[in-house]
């Protein structure tokens, strides 16, 4: 792989990330809308539809952006990194990155949820109904970040046999 074919799929991954960003905010404008008013949360609606836009002009253009970023220096610019190993690396990095960025500070909540059930002596019935569905997110966010950590063999051969097939047709 070339470096700029290492920075082609890091931009195809960051447009995966912005588009779990995109539905963050979707949900930030639902939640909006239903506390404060039916205009509330158009700017999260704005805000997800420029990211969106984003995420598919990145998606369809990673290697005009990758040339972009890196320009070629000579032809025989090559890394010898085999792509089956770039990917799964890849994904290992977004999972862990997920994980340090939403799933701990989701967790931090959930921890302080039941340390506050257990002083008062109260059930998690007795909890407001935002401070559950806070945790819906969170379990989500878990399950992404460990799908693309203990799963990212499995995800390269998805990526990369799509590509091989591809191009034998």
């Amino acid at each position: 792989m070339t470096p700029q074919q290492i920075v082609g799929l890091a931009v195809r991954l960051f447009s995966i990330w912005l588009v779990f960003l995109t539905l963050q905010f979707v949900g930030s404008g639902k939640a909006l809308n239903a506390e404060l008013g039916s205009e509330a949360g158009y700017a999260y609606y704005f805000a997800a539809l420029m990211m969106i836009c984003l995420a598919v002009a990145l998606w369809f253009f990673p290697m005009w952006i990758a040339h972009k970023l890196v320009p070629r220096i000579q032809f025989e610019n090559v890394l010898r990194v085999p792509a089956h190993e770039a990917v799964m690396v890849a994904c290992v990095i977004i999972g862990l990155w997920l994980f340090a960025a939403h799933v701990l500070p989701g967790l931090a909540h959930f921890v302080s949820l039941a340390f506050a059930m257990k002083v008062n002596n109260q059930p998690l019935s007795a909890s407001d109904q935002f401070t559950i569905v806070r945790l819906g997110p969170v379990v989500i966010e878990l399950v992404i970040a460990s799908v693309f950590c203990f799963k990212a063999q499995a995800i390269s051969r998805l990526f990369l046999t799509e590509r091989v097939s591809r191009e034998e047709e």
